[in-house]
């Protein structure tokens, strides 16, 4: 089972008691669902169709007990699905009508009289913008799961509704982008904090905490990696440096003796040749007298600037 069935199952199974939400979630459904077709003189016919079948038994039970609607569940298939089974809830044609009446969505002017988005009204209350959110997640919504990257989307079928849905889940301080996609107006989301308080807003704890789990599993991973990478870099810019002073200070060793530099330096060269693998600072407290890390690195690169003369053939002053 994928993550984002796991989500909708979680959803699909939250109690659902107060009969405003329950309006404003059927409405969200049946939009979203785009099951809503004008059979003409006044009727119409109403089905929604899922992908698991938790979803259309959430809402057979909202139907038959908030509106005494009793509807058919049935499985659909054919090529245009992949062959894959799907589940449908079909409203009784004679109860479709005063559904649709009930859910405030019959609009003379509108198109076919349905209401693209439903009136203010239905989502008045901030637990009933929520249901709204969560329903339309149900239909028409996708969550990848953390381990393959962070990105939740709801696909609503007209822009009007995509728009809808964008201010709800405003309304809790969740700014979802949107883009079109096959006829289709996407919200998404890709910012892991984005995605965990929508989980969170839609009532899915359980995947919210998973999801969670595996984002600070991630994060902690990543940042110890950076932390190695960054280690093993300023270790591979150290070795370099040291093999660098080796070569310098045999070169100048062969070339006129390290007896001909000046004692500071000379105990310097002998001291970094003797210890090859040694950091600055721990090179510095073997001269006498101590020194910090800054006099090493100065001393060093002064017998650097020695050997580049001497491989010039430049004049050098001891």
């Amino acid at each position: 089972m994928s993550f984002a069935s796991e989500v909708r199952g979680e959803l699909a199974r939250l109690s659902m008691e107060d009969a405003c939400c329950a309006r404003s979630e059927l409405t969200a459904a049946l939009l979203c669902a785009g099951g809503i077709a004008w059979r003409g003189r006044g009727r119409y016919s109403i089905t929604l169709t899922a992908a698991e079948a938790p979803t259309v038994r959430r809402y057979f039970a909202a139907l038959k007990r908030f509106y005494g609607i009793v509807g058919q569940i049935r499985t659909v298939t054919g090529d245009g699905l992949n062959n894959q089974t799907r589940y449908q809830l079909a409203v009784p044609e004679g109860e479709a009508t005063g559904l649709l009446e009930a859910l405030s969505l019959l609009d003379g002017a509108a198109l076919f009289g349905v209401r693209p988005v439903p009136l203010e009204e239905v989502v008045q209350f901030a637990c009933c913008r929520k249901s709204f959110a969560r329903a339309a997640f149900l239909m028409c919504g996708a969550v990848s799961h953390p381990n393959k990257g962070y990105h939740i989307e709801i696909a609503a079928p007209t822009e009007a509704l995509a728009t809808f849905i964008r201010r709800q889940l405003e309304y809790f301080e969740i700014n979802a982008r949107v883009t079109l996609r096959k006829g289709r107006h996407v919200l998404y989301l890709k910012r892991a904090e984005e995605i965990s308080d929508t989980l969170s807003l839609l009532g899915a704890s359980r995947a919210m905490l998973a999801f969670e789990n595996v984002r600070v599993k991630k994060e902690v991973s990543n940042r110890v990696n950076r932390q190695l990478n960054c280690d093993n870099s300023n270790i591979n810019r150290a070795v370099s440096a040291a093999e660098a002073q080796i070569r310098d200070i045999r070169y100048i060793d062969g070339e006129i003796g390290l007896e001909k530099l000046p004692k500071s330096l000379r105990e310097m060269a002998i001291a970094r040749a003797n210890n090859p693998e040694m950091p600055l600072a721990e090179l510095g407290e073997l001269l006498e007298p101590p020194l910090g890390k800054s006099g090493v690195n100065a001393r060093l690169r002064r017998i650097g600037a020695i050997a580049d003369k001497l491989r010039s053939d430049e004049d050098i002053e001891l």
